[in-house]
């Protein structure tokens, strides 16, 4: 049974290595993207995916389903398989909003009492701006000056069922050469110490100020350099997940 267990696990983890792109594989001509993802187990929960649009514009989505191993692995897929679909449609592929509901309402088809956070996106370089929709995930951080955050504005995937009257509609943002932006997993805030203290918002906010004038690529290593050292020894019992992008267009 154990052996027959673990070649399930590695052909989940086989299929997840497939499903979820390298950061090499982000080509733009106005955007820098940094990528970290380590699952909890050989396979986890947290997925991100991207897709470049027409007029070098980018889509972005980051999810963290619900559990661990095969049950979020399965999961996964199926947000891999909706956002390769909804791409191809221009309603869902123009309005991150409207991509979380489309995930959403599939998910609810198949997965009855099935919830997870969602953050989509997308970037034009063209008009200096964002769009974003945030079912229910840790809030994004865009960088310049000052910090602004990227609050949820839709609640838990899977949450549509019972609250039907959601107005699906995109936050707009300026987004401009030389901002910065990160997305992470609730992996990252939550891991704790040897003394049970969590690395907190607040100790990431501290590190993004102090390094936030560097690429987006150094930053995004500080902060992992610093989740490292914090938590030291202690298993990590969450999936991590770091996401960073930079306006840096060529002239």
């Amino acid at each position: 049974m154990m052996v027959i267990l673990d070649e399930q696990l590695q052909n989940a983890q086989n299929i997840q290595k497939k499903i979820i792109p390298k950061p090499q594989a982000f080509n733009s001509d106005y955007y820098h993207f940094y990528a970290y993802l380590k699952p909890f187990r050989r396979v986890g929960g947290d997925f991100y995916d991207f897709h470049m649009l027409d007029g070098d514009q980018v889509s972005l989505i980051l999810a963290d389903t619900t559990g661990h191993g095969l049950d979020a692995a399965m999961i996964t897929s199926m947000v891999k398989l909706i956002y390769t679909y909804a791409m191809k449609d221009p309603v869902t592929r123009d309005s991150p909003s409207q991509l979380l509901r489309q995930l959403d309402q599939d998910i609810e088809m198949q997965l009855t009492s099935s919830f997870f956070s969602a953050f989509a996106l997308k970037l034009d370089p063209h008009r200096n701006e964002l769009l974003f929709g945030n079912a229910g995930h840790p809030s994004g951080i865009v960088i310049r000056k000052d910090l602004e955050f990227m609050n949820p504005t839709l609640p838990l995937i899977g949450i549509h069922q019972i609250m039907s009257m959601l107005s699906y509609k995109d936050v707009k943002m300026p987004f401009s050469r030389g901002d910065k932006l990160l997305l992470y997993t609730d992996g990252l805030p939550e891991a704790v110490n040897p003394d049970n203290e969590p690395f907190g918002l607040s100790r990431i906010t501290a590190i993004i100020r102090k390094y936030q004038d560097m690429p987006v690529t150094t930053l995004c290593q500080q902060i992992l350099q610093s989740f490292f050292e914090f938590t030291e020894d202690t298993n990590v019992a969450d999936d991590v997940c770091l996401l960073g992008l930079e306006y840096d267009a060529i002239d």
